[in-house]
């Protein structure tokens, strides 16, 4: 039997069809945003007001000042690089580069969506936290000036966490064992050099940056979780079009008829020859 097969005259363009973030993508990253946010509030009231002083805070303190008296004009430099892999425009830089080019490369939405609203979602829930809890920041000679007077949690680190994104999307996108043991190192290392840095410079305790990592944790998985529910099939949003294109034109008794061709163009493509 010979199937006609009818190319649309309509096709759907990848930044329509590939979008991965609705009303109700929107509504379920909303609704872990408050709960998310909830859960650190009461966290750090806690920590820092309700169950003050406690073992924890103690222990804060000791390491804020251990970091302080152990300090070299060396590591003081290094300490200094580890805290610029987090800043606040390196970060959006970073993202927005890195985004551009998953959409370049793959012509989809998926991986940029992920970048982008994953440090969005983290950002948000860190500066409505930080600023109800309100906890100040260690009380040492610290080595940089901040506008933000707020200690938890740290959204450097967050922030540093949050980076683990690309080796999702590495894994996903490749095989190559090189791209993804340079993502997995990077995921490994940045949080803690991060970490490390902003409580030596004394911005941090070590609970801030602990529930800060944590919180760059929570935003990957709850971001993913939620776009990937709406995420395209990969082959058919990347190669589909020319699979489709390929598979029509290597089946000899599968002839293409366009929507617009005429009557007699039909018949003569679907009589045998005599």
């Amino acid at each position: 039997m010979t199937e006609v097969m009818v190319d649309s005259p309509k096709s759907t363009t990848w930044w329509k069809s590939t979008w991965p973030l609705h009303l109700h993508q929107a509504s379920r990253l909303l609704a872990a945003l408050v709960v998310v946010v909830a859960v650190y509030v009461v966290i750090g009231e806690a920590l820092t007001n309700w169950l003050a002083p406690n073992a924890i805070v103690d222990f804060d303190v000791e390491t804020a000042e251990a970091l302080v008296d152990g300090r070299t004009t060396s590591s003081n430099g290094l300490a200094e690089w580890g805290a610029f892999l987090a800043n606040t425009p390196i970060k959006i830089g970073l993202s927005l580069l890195l985004a551009g080019l998953a959409l370049w490369r793959w012509r989809r939405w998926y991986e940029a969506m992920l970048i982008g609203v994953t440090l969005i979602f983290e950002a948000t829930a860190y500066v409505i936290a930080s600023h109800i809890v309100k906890r100040p920041r260690p009380d040492v000679e610290r080595l940089l000036d901040s506008p933000v007077a707020t200690s938890f949690p740290s959204g450097h680190v967050a922030a540093a966490t949050v980076y683990a994104v690309l080796a999702i999307i590495v894994f996903q996108r490749t095989r190559s064992l090189l791209a993804r043991s340079v993502a997995v190192i990077a995921v490994v290392l940045l949080p803690p050099i991060v970490a490390w840095a902003r409580m030596y410079q004394g911005m941090h305790y070590l609970s801030d940056v602990v529930a800060g990592s944590t919180l760059g944790i929570v935003s990957i998985v709850v971001c993913h979780r939620i776009l990937r529910d709406h995420q395209p099939d990969t082959q058919e949003s990347s190669t589909g079009h020319r699979r489709r294109r390929a598979h029509a034109s290597s089946s000899g008794n599968r002839p293409v008829v366009h929507q617009n061709a005429t009557a007699d163009e039909i018949r003569g493509r679907l009589e045998p020859p005599n």
